[in-house]
């Protein structure tokens, strides 16, 4: 059995853990409920029931047993990233990584077809609200386009005309050796970048713009309780994105179990029974990875 980690990518809608064992998957997005997969006999991985932590098979039929035992004695959540082939979307002027696009276990990468357009959240997704442009938009008294949009084409602009993406292996100390990619000059194809030149947040942080580089922090505001789920965060990162993921009670609510590192325990359980609270008056929280 391995047990490991990816990042859902381009959107990032947080991290999926999975138990594998070759012939059967189990694989969770919240730490509690499990879907499982197993061979149907033809070579191809089949939804095959659900599980729950606690509770034992809530949905399904026949479910290898193997999988079940593997379920009742799983190795202790969270699980290391096991997605370190990386691809970028690179800065048309420094070349450097601007946006993650995409990642896959170093065993399973193929390079295939690249599409250089990053996605901050799903085309179905409308609720992010970035209050700096909310602010400017009461000034100016015109609403932009939407918000989700604005931040799209500021980010993707940067890459153009013509983007360009490169594959990084990333190393243990953060550093990354360069492969394959799109529109890369020769030398670049086996460069080495330290640690500090990929954006520790998924997206690039630093900006000369000031107004891009609040809208890029909303965006981190609004996607704090996933961002959390990512092990490699400073600690200066984790405590204000623990901050903001606090005022989405709801949403930390559902992650909480595989948060790799908490800086500020109290708070934590102060937001889960706030989410308590919540779900009883039948609020929503909109999550992200229902899209």
């Amino acid at each position: 059995m391995r047990a490991y980690a990816y990042r859902r990518l381009n959107p990032y809608r947080g991290v999926v853990h999975v138990l594998d064992l070759g012939e059967a998957t189990a694989t969770t997005f919240d730490g509690r409920t499990w879907h499982l997969r197993a061979e149907d006999g033809q070579g191809w991985l089949r939804p095959v029931g659900v599980w729950v932590e606690g509770e034992g098979v809530a949905a399904g039929t026949r479910i290898p047993n193997e999988l079940l035992a593997a379920l009742e004695s799983h190795p202790p959540l969270p699980y290391p990233l096991a997605d370190r082939m990386e691809l970028w979307l690179l800065d048309k002027a420094a070349g450097l990584p601007l946006a993650l696009l995409a990642s896959e276990r170093p065993s399973r990468f193929r390079p295939a077809r690249i599409d250089p357009e990053w996605h901050p959240f799903a085309l179905t997704y409308s609720a992010f609200r970035s209050e700096t442009l909310a602010r400017r938009e009461a000034v100016v008294g015109q609403a932009h386009e939407r918000h989700r949009d604005w931040l799209a084409r500021a980010v993707n602009t940067v890459a153009r005309p013509y983007p360009a993406a490169q594959w990084f292996l990333r190393r243990s100390d953060g550093s990354g050796e360069g492969r394959t990619g799109l529109r890369l000059p020769a030398d670049w194809q086996q460069r080495t970048l330290p640690a500090e030149a990929f954006p520790e947040l998924l997206v690039r942080t630093d900006w000369n713009n000031p107004l891009e580089q609040s809208v890029i922090r909303d965006y981190h505001t609004w996607l704090a309780p996933l961002l959390l789920l990512l092990p490699s965060l400073s600690d200066v990162s984790r405590a204000w994105l623990e901050a903001a993921a606090c005022k989405e009670p709801a949403w930390l609510a559902r992650i909480h179990r595989l948060l790799p590192r908490v800086l500020d325990r109290q708070a934590l359980n102060a937001a889960l029974v706030a989410a308590r609270m919540e779900a009883a008056l039948g609020e929503s929280a909109n999550p992200l990875y229902e899209y």
